[in-house]
């Protein structure tokens, strides 16, 4: 029996971006359910999503809070995280769907990927997000974390904060099962690195998810991070 896969995407003021995705997941062989989580936005991005038929989530704001808003009303028996500026290619979609008719793949994510953005600093960072990943089994929020609807009642949701949420969840999640780190790509947008500068965003995550790791409060590193 085919896995129904609810693909959840938190936004805030994203309504450029969204015709795109969300057209993009329709296209999808099979179709996921799509669940876009607005909270915040003053844009018209609640009202883009419902033109593009996707479901809406309201609720609190923080992308914790929308993500569990989002499972809530999902009614796939497979939870795929997405952000807004994500790319999923077909061939990945596939490789997810084959991941799946494994009983005993519970979990996982894709591979960070800057597809389609030239240059060395695009290779460099997605070199080291992969041993990260592979090293320390840190992967972030940006790869696509997927989860079967009964792990995900096992692991619970993500916590209330501003920052980490992802990073808390997956080291709870890989308490109560080995999750699966997919060689097929997910396709992150550079605009945030090439905003802040590729050096200065690969540097100040790594100084945040020491000072995590250290002790610091999630609330203190999001004004850090902002």
């Amino acid at each position: 029996m085919a896995n129904r896969v609810s693909v959840i995407v938190p936004v805030r003021n994203e309504a450029l971006v969204l015709p795109g995705l969300i057209d993009a997941l329709r296209a999808l062989d099979p179709s996921p359910e799509i669940v876009v989580s607005e909270s915040g936005s003053t844009d018209n991005s609640c009202q883009v999503a419902k033109e593009c038929g996707a479901t809406i989530a309201q609720g609190p704001g923080g992308r914790g809070p929308q993500l569990n808003s989002g499972a809530q009303v999902a009614t796939g028996d497979v939870l795929l995280f997405l952000h807004a500026d994500s790319q999923l290619p077909a061939t990945s979609w596939n490789a997810l769907h084959d991941a799946l008719n494994d009983p005993l793949v519970e979990a996982g994510c894709f591979r960070f990927s800057l597809a389609g953005t030239d240059g060395f600093w695009p290779r460099l960072y997605e070199f080291f997000v992969d041993r990260r990943t592979r090293w320390m089994n840190l992967p972030y929020g940006d790869q696509g974390f997927f989860v079967r609807r009964e792990c995900w009642d096992r692991v619970g949701p993500f916590a209330p904060v501003p920052l980490m949420e992802d990073v808390q969840w997956w080291q709870r999640l890989s308490r109560v099962t080995r999750p699966l780190g997919l060689k097929s790509i997910l396709v992150t947008s550079p605009r945030r690195f090439q905003r802040r500068g590729w050096l200065s965003s690969a540097l100040r995550n790594l100084a945040l998810i020491a000072a995590w790791r250290l002790g610091a409060s999630p609330h203190r590193l999001a004004k850090l991070y902002s």
